[in-house]
């Protein structure tokens, strides 16, 4: 029997709501394991996946939609410009059990937007309808049951995979996603007046608007007036509403809820080397330590194919501001095991 997501409950019922914001290369499957167990958010992305790259077999994608349960609510991102590849990679998302499905129309990076797709469909607000459609129409669909994963005809690889993300997130009972758009300001411009009434005449479920235009990237500060305003325009539209940008710990998100009227915050960078941002704990080295070697454990368990290499990142921010930082970062950086990671307990814990 098909249910509606706990998510569209959570946001009709919640007046403030702290998430975790997508974030490429960032939030696979054992960083936000180990957020969960640590800090859990109201609401946890995955990292953006190609719609087209689902919509055309690709295998290893489906490394990026793996999630456990403990981490609903769970939304999935979407990124892409063709319509009916978000169609396809939609229905895949609603199979795998996702509680949201986001469209991501506000990535920055040049790989994404020189092809059209993230933030340069503000500039393509034809296109970027032509999407919201296409993924809503996916949802119902799968909601009243005329498309199911077969019917989309993927290969027998792409089914092994699905079964085996089934498996990992232990999904039985089926939900219908919510709907959500991730987004910015505009291209060069604030066009946030013009953009935001048009992406709500779509009825989503919620939105999120990151406070920079494209051209900024992450570079300045987040226009929170902007957000504001956008947030008035969600309201008035009966949309839940996020504010996305220079939040960098949970005090700063529930004040800035409170100063510029913004029902729901996402924390993005803030969370990297320090997942206790969402309770507003002020963690120790020995807790980070300790963070450290579950995030590796989580890693190895989820991707045991793998190289380690990917994880360097996360603890060179983890030893931020450590005395001994400098020379931590030049072993960190040579990591190539977790028996090599324990190696390192006795110079981060003396500090």
């Amino acid at each position: 029997m098909a249910q509606r997501t706990p998510l569209k409950n959570i946001l009709n019922a919640s007046q403030f709501l702290l998430g975790l914001s997508p974030m490429d290369g960032i939030t696979d499957a054992a960083f936000r394991l180990t957020q969960t167990q640590i800090a859990k958010p109201n609401l946890i992305f995955t990292e953006f996946v190609s719609a087209e790259g689902l919509a055309h077999n690709a295998v290893k994608l489906y490394d990026t939609l793996l999630f456990s349960p403990q981490e609903r609510p769970i939304i999935g991102q979407l990124f892409g410009k063709d319509p009916q590849s978000f169609y396809t990679a939609a229905v895949i998302l609603c199979h795998l059990g996702f509680d949201g499905i986001d469209i991501n129309f506000g990535c920055p990076a040049k790989t994404v937007t020189q092809h059209g797709s993230g933030a340069a469909l503000i500039a393509q607000p034809q296109l970027a309808g032509d999407i919201i459609n296409s993924v809503k129409t996916a949802i119902d669909d799968f909601a009243t049951n005329k498309v199911s994963i077969n019917s989309l005809k993927l290969k027998p690889k792409v089914i092994e995979a699905i079964n085996r993300n089934l498996q990992y997130s232990q999904h039985q009972t089926k939900i219908i996603p919510t709907l959500s758009v991730k987004t910015r300001l505009g291209i060069e411009a604030d066009v946030s007046r013009q953009w935001i009434p048009f992406l709500l005449n779509f009825n989503l479920d919620f939105l999120t608007l990151h406070g920079r235009t494209l051209k900024q990237g992450y570079a300045g500060l987040a226009d929170w007036q902007a957000i504001s305003r956008a947030g008035k325009l969600a309201k008035s539209a009966g949309v839940y509403f996020f504010g996305n940008g220079d939040i960098d710990s949970s005090q700063k998100a529930l004040e800035y809820s409170q100063k510029y009227h913004i029902p729901g915050i996402l924390i993005g960078r803030a969370a990297m080397g320090n997942p206790w941002v969402f309770t507003g704990k002020q963690a120790n080295f020995t807790e980070k330590y300790q963070a450290m070697l579950l995030h590796a454990q989580n890693f190895l368990k989820i991707f045991p194919h793998r190289r380690f290499d990917p994880l360097r990142r996360h603890f060179l921010l983890y030893v931020s501001g450590h005395p001994r930082a400098k020379a931590l970062r030049q072993e960190i950086v040579q990591l190539t095991s977790i028996e090599q990671l324990c190696s390192l307990e006795e110079k981060i814990l003396n500090c």
